[in-house]
Order: structure tokens, then C-alpha cells, then sequence
């Protein structure tokens, strides 16, 4: 696998079992994402893109198919390790922002770093630097009522940057948001892959999947680039 690659695909099925019938949802996808790409993974509801986001994400396991992230083969890992590598390598973006509602947007911000054993003092450090990247420094003390949804999914993306992840994965990271909201997150995906981050997108949305680099499509468990029909 190539160095810029830290992510590869090759082959992924998964099946699951609905009774006494097995059901295919993803048919065999390969995709290799390389450092520093804006992908959006573009498809509409039932087409297999949350089951394809929860295995890039190890939240899930293929049934069958090789994936490596960052050179580790991921498929066939004990839940004590996809649990580490999740923490480790993939800051989380979700489109209902996921806050603890009685923390401050510090404190929230904090929760992967306290997972990951990292010293206190480090701690309010990262958590203060990554309030401030993404523009809510003055915020550190709030809680997620005193927030709009545009100023908690920024708290949502610095929680997912501040242990320095492989790849931010978003799944529908403005679903929630308003229209101009909702440009303005758009807006930091491209400062922050401007600075070299790497982002996969989820989404249904092909207006909202334009402003990625690179668009690839999903359908019925197949996946490709350009060859399937707008979502």
C-alpha cells in the first residue's frame, strides 16, 4: 500500500441475517483514500452508506473484504482494539453533534483525550487550542444550551480533531444546521482540509457533497465514481 494511502478498501461485503433470509448491503466495494483528500461518499437512504461509514468508522466488521487504515488490517480485530483504533485514528462528526449536555463545550471537547489517558493539563491545553481553531475560544465555559447548532457542531468537530486523528469522518455533518449554517461548517471542512486533514463525508445531500474534492457514489451496495446517477 502506498504511503499516502491510509485507507484501502478491497472487496467489502456485508451481509446480515433478516430471518431466515441473508441480506446483502454492501456488494463487494473497493475504495482507497489517500492523505489529505475531501471525499464525500454520496447516496441516498437504504443505498448502504451508513453500513459502509460504520466499517470505515470500525464501529462495525465486513463479512468479508480486507481493510486497512494507516497500514493496520482492521477486518478481523478484537473489540478492545477497534475501540483504541476508533479512538486513536477517527474523530467522529455526527449530525446531531452528540454533546453531553451537562458539560461544558471544554469538558466535551476534552472526552477523547481523557479516553486516550492524556495528562490533565494536556488536556485543557488541546481542548482550549482546538475551541480556538475553530472559532468558539471564547465559548470554552458554555454549555450546549447557551450554543446554537452552527456553534455545537464546531464544538462537535473540535472534539474530533483534538486527538490529532488519521481521518475526520462525518456522517451528515449538516443535516441539522440551516442553509447558511450550515456553508459556514462547509467552510471550515475546507480550512481544515486546506491544512492537510483528511475528511470522509457522508451524505445524501449531492449540494452539500459538491464541496468535497472527490465525490464517490453509493447504490443498492455498489459504489463508484461518476458511473451511477446522481443521488
Amino acid at each position: 500500500m502506498s504511503t499516502d494511502v491510509i485507507l484501502s478498501m478491497r472487496g467489502i461485503v456485508k451481509e446480515y441475517q433478516v430471518g431466515n433470509e441473508i441480506s446483502t448491503v454492501l456488494k463487494g466495494i473497493d475504495l482507497t483514500v489517500e492523505r489529505g483528500e475531501f471525499l464525500a461518499v454520496l447516496g441516498p437512504s437504504g443505498s448502504g452508506k451508513s453500513t459502509l461509514m460504520n466499517i470505515i468508522g470500525c464501529l462495525d466488521v465486513p463479512t468479508a473484504g480486507e481493510y486497512q487504515l494507516s497500514g493496520m488490517q482492521i477486518s478481523n480485530q478484537s473489540e478492545e482494539t477497534l475501540a483504541h483504533i476508533r479512538n486513536k485514528e477517527i474523530g467522529f462528526i455526527f449530525q446531531s453533534f452528540f454533546l453531553m449536555q451537562r458539560q461544558t463545550a471544554l469538558e466535551n471537547v476534552k472526552m477523547p483525550l481523557i479516553y486516550a489517558d492524556v495528562p490533565e493539563k494536556e488536556q485543557d491545553e488541546r481542548a482550549r487550542r482546538m475551541l480556538e481553531r475553530v472559532g468558539l475560544g471564547d465559548k470554552a465555559l458554555y454549555y450546549p444550551n447557551q450554543m446554537s447548532g452552527g456553534q455545537q457542531q464546531r464544538v462537535a468537530i473540535a472534539r474530533a480533531m483534538c486527538n490529532n486523528p488519521t481521518l475526520l469522518l462525518a456522517d451528515e455533518p449538516t443535516g441539522a444546521l440551516d442553509q447558511k449554517t450550515g456553508r459556514q461548517v462547509m467552510e471550515l471542512f475546507h480550512e481544515l482540509n486546506d491544512e492537510g486533514r483528511t475528511i470522509i463525508m457522508i451524505t445524501h445531500d449531492i449540494h452539500i457533497a459538491e464541496h468535497a474534492r472527490r465525490i464517490v457514489r453509493i447504490l443498492d451496495g455498489n459504489i463508484g465514481e461518476g458511473a451511477l446517477e446522481d443521488a
